[in-house]
């Protein structure tokens, strides 16, 4: 495992040179065998070449080595390791963050199209300029008026009941007989006159006085 790998370092340390290198250069100086030298540490070795050389002494250079067996299988015991019981974990929490991102996504995307939905709608109603008005149905009322229903509801700026809407029926016979009161009151207390509707030809009917029930009759005049 890694961990006896700490402050571990080979006894034997080979270090990684390229072949133009090992040729061009000696791979080891021994110190010790030189003439007229008394060297026998390292420290005697880097006396000499303090004195002997031009050469500088870095503090924080690094060169590359082969690991060794020992080092070698304490890393590949880790890693089967982390294979074994962290890559199941990681894997299973990367779905589970992936999952919870596209819930994430679906809910941004889902806010996003309701507000440029929001905005349509309040754009549109600028553009078409209007609004439904819900109107109080303490101070509204609706009457039959020139072949019209039409509908007054109550301004509180001015104190008025207020022309809201109206429209046009097509079937006159429905309200002709309630045009009639509305009219005359129009009439008598705004002062506005509005023409007599037409009697529709059913209604006319009804109201015809003429008894034809001898026509039924089984037999005729003697």
């Amino acid at each position: 495992m890694i961990a006896n790998l700490k402050d571990y370092e080979p006894k034997h340390i080979e270090y990684v040179l390229g072949d133009a290198e090992k040729e061009l250069f000696p791979v080891e100086l021994d110190f010790t065998k030189v003439k007229g030298q008394k060297i026998k540490t390292a420290a005697d070795a880097m006396k000499y070449i303090g004195k002997c050389f031009n050469a500088t002494f870095p503090t924080n250079e690094t060169a590359e080595r082969k690991l060794d067996d020992y080092e070698v299988h304490n890393i590949r015991e880790e890693y089967c390791v982390l294979q074994e019981n962290e890559v199941p974990k990681r894997k299973m929490n990367l779905e589970e963050t992936l999952e919870q991102i596209k819930a994430m996504k679906k809910r941004a995307e889902e806010a996003y199209n309701s507000i440029l939905m929001e905005v349509a709608k309040y754009a549109a109603e600028v553009k078409q300029g209007t609004r439904e008005q819900r109107l109080s149905a303490k101070n509204t009322f609706c009457i039959a008026l020139a072949g019209y229903y039409v509908t007054y509801t109550y301004d509180k700026e001015s104190n008025t009941f207020v022309l809201a809407k109206a429209f046009q029926v097509s079937d006159r016979s429905e309200i002709w007989a309630q045009e009639s009161t509305n009219r005359e009151v129009m009439l008598k207390d705004f002062g506005l006159e509005f023409p007599e509707p037409e009697k529709p030809e059913e209604a006319e009917d009804a109201d015809d006085g003429t008894d034809n029930k001898g026509d039924d009759l089984p037999f005729g005049d003697d």
